[in-house]
């Protein structure tokens, strides 16, 4: 407890029960079993994606920790004449990609249906947003077999810390805002 004048600044902390603890430790095994299953990919991806939503729900806000110049510098381009065909939806788009990131790396682990729902645009608006910003570098692609996964770049935003977010930045390519 910290005394600013008159006013004492103390930490708030969520209580769990017996009950919610477990069950957290039951989801994150769940999480683990599912991780190492070797079973179709989509499938996998959409099941981990349930899990760790339901983890995070359970555990309260989820953070990303955000270079705010830079992420203001995609927007910026993306809703400046020529950035992108369709500014607003690239936008949403772009956003929506932030909650898709797991707490382990900068995959986004999403199709293109979710995404697109998020953003509240068509699979095609995704494929040609996720276009756009792999030209700024604000994202990157990979193929792994006939998957398409695309990841944040990590000098713009990222769940990691410590040595493996400087790792990750240092190996990221810089953006190529193009004005």
């Amino acid at each position: 407890m910290a005394l600013d004048g008159r006013v004492a600044h103390m930490a708030v902390v969520r209580l769990k029960t017996p009950k919610a603890r477990q069950e957290e430790v039951d989801l994150a095994k769940l999480h683990a079993l599912v991780a190492d299953a070797a079973g179709p990919p989509d499938v996998s991806r959409r099941i981990l994606g349930l899990i760790e939503r339901e983890l995070s729900a359970r555990s309260g806000w989820r953070f990303v920790m955000v270079e705010p110049r830079l992420f203001h510098e995609v927007v910026r381009h993306l809703t400046a004449g020529g950035g992108s065909a369709r500014p607003m939806v690239a936008v949403r788009v772009w956003s929506a990609l932030f909650q898709f990131l797991p707490a382990d790396s900068n995959e986004v682990r999403a199709e293109r249906a979710d995404i697109a729902r998020e953003a509240e645009c068509s699979p095609i608006d995704v494929s040609r947003v996720m276009r756009e910003l792999e030209a700024l570098g604000a994202v990157s692609r990979q193929r792994r077999g006939r998957y398409v996964v695309y990841e944040v770049n990590p000098r713009i935003g990222t769940h990691l810390g410590g040595s493996s977010r400087d790792k990750a930045q240092a190996q990221a390519p810089k953006l190529q805002l193009i004005e």
